[in-house]
């Protein structure tokens, strides 16, 4: 059984400034050091924030990261959904407040057996950083990440975006996605990071993100229902690297650290867990591998612990929700199955779980308890509101209207 998940748009009209600055790089860098160190979130941003920009256009917004520097011409990375549309014009919108009109577009996909990559290119004459690259291989399950990007949340579009960094662990690296999507972790991310950098815990980037939010599982009835989940997606770099050869770039044109990581960039280790975090994640990394029975014992494990993790009793929800689904045609005939219960209690300890009102809400509707269904869309669209997740208030108020309109 398997959650199918799709990209995370950029392109809906739904924070914080970090330290600004200018460093000029030599384009041809590949460290010998042996030993990697691991930074803190803020040195993360501190890095991210001179080499990642924001891609705005009149159809939307999305985040890219300067991989290149050739004389005045800049590269950008990104992801192909945020430049797809070959008939609009593109915007770079760096660090420092410019704007730099895009002078060629590379797109790398060609259909979604390839993987969502692109790249663009500006001029200028100022002096901005580049990325350095990493290993993504190195991003085993249990590593930390950062996703850095421009959120176009709030209804803020454009210029008046401001960066944010998302920590997170990698909990699945699953061998084939489509578009290439195999670096999974939960992290908080939003609407127009898409195409961001997602960092190691020295500050090397290993993925570019593009999917995010929620994923589909069918109901006993047939139909696909948009499920919320929090797991997150990119693109391994190393896959980007694959394709260099059908970019202007060659490898020495790039920053570039393959140094083994050591005992100095930590990874949580889900051999033997002993507390709730671990117990926690490593329940979080089998529901992501689809594997929702043992999903459920670590999250118990977890709750014995520490019983006041409303995350835990959410995915525990997800977990049920996904056997339900899948594995019988009636809800409620697999023992367990029903994920009410988990949702309620998810609630209770954190009245404010948007996501876990939207995910009961699904439940109540596939029993048919139609009043109820909507009783919860209703507080998960308030929620999504006050929280400026745009998308997801309008899915939420999309819902109440059909199911008003059918009773």
């Amino acid at each position: 059984m398997s959650l199918n998940r799709f990209r995370q748009s950029n392109f809906t009209p739904d924070f914080t400034q970090v330290l600004l600055g200018t460093v000029t790089v030599a384009a041809i860098v590949v460290t010998q050091q042996n030993i990697v160190v691991a930074k803190s979130a803020q040195e993360v941003a501190e890095i991210a924030a001179p080499i990642t920009v924001q891609i705005n256009s009149l159809l939307g917004d999305g985040s890219g990261v300067i991989v290149a520097k050739l004389g005045q011409k800049y590269t950008v990375l990104t992801v192909n959904h945020v430049v797809e549309e070959t008939s609009t014009n593109y915007s770079i919108r760096t660090h420092d407040g410019e704007n730099h009109l895009a002078t060629a577009v590379t797109r790398l996909q060609t259909d979604n057996t390839e993987p969502d990559l692109a790249i663009v290119e500006f001029e200028s004459n100022l002096d901005y950083p580049v990325a350095t690259l990493g290993d993504s291989e190195q991003a085993v399950i249990g590593a930390q990440i950062y996703v850095y990007g421009y959120p176009a949340t709030g209804g803020l579009t454009g210029a008046e975006r401001e960066p944010e960094l998302s920590p997170g662990l990698v909990t699945s690296r699953p061998k084939t996605r489509p578009e290439g999507y195999t670096l999974r972790y939960q992290a908080v991310t939003w609407s127009g990071m898409s195409g961001g950098p997602v960092f190691d815990g020295a500050g090397r980037v290993v993925g570019l993100h593009g999917q995010g939010e929620f994923g589909f599982a069918q109901t006993s009835s047939g139909d696909v229902a948009p499920i919320k989940t929090g797991f997150n997606a990119a693109i391994p770099i190393n896959l980007f690297m694959v394709q260099l050869s059908e970019t202007p770039l060659k490898r020495e044109d790039l920053q570039i650290d393959e140094t083994s990581k050591t005992a100095t960039e930590p990874t949580l280790s889900l051999d033997n867990p002993g507390d709730a975090k671990t117990f926690f994640f490593r329940g979080l990394s089998l529901l992501d591998q689809g594997y929702a029975w043992e999903a459920i014992e670590s999250l118990n494990q977890a709750l014995k612990r520490d019983p006041n993790l409303p995350e835990a009793y959410f995915n525990m929800g997800l977990a049920r929700t996904l056997l339900a689904a899948n594995v019988t045609q009636e809800i409620g005939t697999v023992r367990g199955s029903n994920p009410i219960a988990d949702y309620t209690e998810a609630i209770r300890l954190n009245p404010g779980y948007a996501d876990a009102y939207y995910n009961r809400g699904l439940a109540y509707l596939e029993l048919k308890k139609l009043d109820l269904a909507i009783a919860d869309f209703q507080q998960a669209a308030q929620l999504y509101r006050q929280l400026g997740r745009e998308a997801s208030y309008a899915d939420a108020v999309q819902r109440i209207q059909e199911l008003e309109t059918s009773m």
